[in-house]
């Protein structure tokens, strides 16, 4: 049976006006425990302590209390609240200086019962869409809990495995360092011994070296004295022609002077064998005159100048001319090579005995090769090993969560297109913000803030001229990860929202699935004809 529309808005009405009777109107249920005490000892403390107001004095239309307290329904004080229930639909609250300005803020109209216009109750059919939306995400944390609770016993599960890898891992490494370790010791050893060869083998080198340029040394000298002692056997002939060269006047010197200079001792011959032709009679004139070869020329003009002072100058300069004797020659050549023969005998023993090299401890180049190849190949199985246990270490040492509900996002990166940008969140790890080929840090991973709730990420790029780039990520129930709503809230400060069913949480289930009750249990007595 259908109501009037008119009997329904009176009864509304009626309603309304019982509950400010009541002195319950605007009161929030939250704020029922403090109102008891007006009920019971008549008289209560402003709830910010500045006063106190009696039973009389509640909603009586007159501010008593700073903060509004002693007015929750009436528009009396301008710092009021006012509660809309709104049966069938969300509660709102509202500023106490709406009540009864002829404007229906409430979709339950409860803010004008006055009776200056009259309100209809749409709370019914607002509040459709709401609980619909409810039941749609009561649904969704009804699917993402049971798909959190597979999570986290797959994420103890593989924690433990982890656990159990890195414990075998570190019994591995114990087993391989007693394995390195020798092979280390036994490999320095060869390569001891070897560095010892091969230093001996350059001293020997050396030695050697230096044995063939003393020998080649003393070659050269022996060469040398054999040069002196054995004249060219045209000297006496270069010596005549030379002779013949000089003027005819000047070879007219007595023969007995002559004869003196060509009886003189071995040493001066080899003197003039050992000149040039040029030098060689300069040096003969030198005998005649008494001078010294580079004064030939001026000498020679003056035996043609003066023949008779010239014999005499030769005479007393052939007096005191010292020649050396074939003895004392002989004597020297026979110094000479007593001394060479001494020094070559000296080198042949030096090199002698240093050019044989015996090593203290043969190196077995095969082992050593052996050796080598088992430490390269245990050393670079310790290496690796070394790597996991570290990176094993590292990714247990992260926090995830109290139940280990975000193990699972270990490892993984999420990509959300926003205009040119592509964003990049790599939990545990980093976050960036992508265009074409240039990439800029957004943060590194810092923790988890708001009672797991949030992400946080610092660090990143600078900005120029600004902070250091920091990203924001709100976790919201989700079947998937996705990331989503990548935003710059403020400069180089980004926010983005990240839904996981890590985040669907059976207690917050419950919260909504008591909202949903909630809501249904105060539909309109009349719902079917609104």
């Amino acid at each position: 049976m259908k109501i009037n529309t008119s009997i329904l808005i009176l009864i509304s009405t009626l309603v309304l006006r019982s509950i400010a009777s009541n002195n319950l109107l605007g009161i929030a249920p939250q704020d029922e425990k403090y109102y008891k005490g007006l009920w019971s000892s008549g008289m209560i403390k402003c709830k910010d302590g500045s006063k106190t107001f009696t039973k009389s004095q509640f909603n009586d239309d007159f501010c008593d209390c700073f903060d509004g307290s002693d007015e929750p329904g009436t528009s009396a004080c301008p710092t009021g609240k006012f509660y809309c229930q709104n049966a069938g639909h969300s509660p709102v609250t509202i500023f106490s200086s709406r009540i009864n300005d002829g404007i229906c803020d409430c979709c339950d109209g409860s803010d004008e019962y006055g009776g200056q216009i009259r309100c209809k109750n749409t709370c019914w059919e607002a509040g459709k869409v709401a609980r619909d939306m409810l039941m749609k995400k009561i649904a969704t944390y009804q699917e993402g809990v049971a798909i959190r609770k597979r999570e986290i016993e797959q994420a103890k599960i593989s924690v433990a495995n982890d656990e159990a890898e890195l414990s075998k891992l570190k019994n591995e490494e114990k087993i391989l360092k007693g394995i390195v370790q020798p092979l280390k010791e036994h490999k320095e050893r060869i390569e001891k011994a070897v560095e010892k060869e091969r230093v001996q083998k350059e001293i020997v080198e050396k030695q050697k070296k230096e044995a063939e340029e003393s020998e080649s040394k003393q070659l050269k000298v022996e060469e040398k004295v054999d040069g002196v002692e054995q004249p060219p056997a045209n000297n006496n002939d270069d010596k005549s022609a030379i002779l013949d060269n000089f003027p005819s006047d000047q070879h007219d010197v007595k023969e007995e002077e002559a004869s003196k200079i060509e009886n003189k001792g071995e040493v001066a011959d080899k003197d003039i064998y050992s000149l040039s032709r040029e030098d060689l009679g300069r040096e003969i004139g030198s005998r005649w005159t008494g001078k010294k070869p580079e004064q030939q020329y001026h000498a020679v003009d003056d035996v043609k100048n003066d023949h008779e002072a010239s014999n005499n100058v030769h005479d007393e300069e052939n007096n005191g001319y010292d020649t050396e004797t074939d003895d004392d020659h002989q004597h020297y050549d026979d110094d000479t090579d007593e001394h060479m023969d001494d020094v070559g005998d000296e080198a042949n023993d030096e090199f002698d005995s240093s050019n044989t090299y015996e090593p203290d401890e043969e190196v077995d180049m095969s082992e050593a090769e052996n050796i080598q190849k088992e430490y390269d190949e245990a050393s670079t199985k310790l290496s690796k090993l070394q790597s996991k246990i570290t990176r094993l270490t590292k990714k247990l040492g992260n926090d995830f969560g109290p139940e280990k509900e975000f193990y699972s996002l270990y490892g993984q990166c999420f990509e959300s297109k926003q205009n040119k940008y592509v964003y990049k969140v790599c939990a545990f790890k980093q976050a960036t913000q992508e265009e074409g080929y240039s990439t800029t840090r957004l943060g590194n991973w810092k923790k988890f803030d708001d009672s797991y709730n949030v992400m946080l990420f610092s660090n990143g790029d600078n900005c120029w001229n600004g902070p250091d780039r920091s990203l924001k990520v709100s976790l919201r129930c989700g079947l998937k990860v996705e990331l989503a709503d990548v935003d710059e809230p403020s400069r180089c400060e980004y926010a983005a929202t990240l839904t996981t069913p890590a985040l669907c949480l059976e207690g917050k289930l419950k919260e909504l699935e008591a909202e949903l009750e909630v809501l249904n249990s105060q539909l309109p007595e009349f719902h079917d004809e609104l």
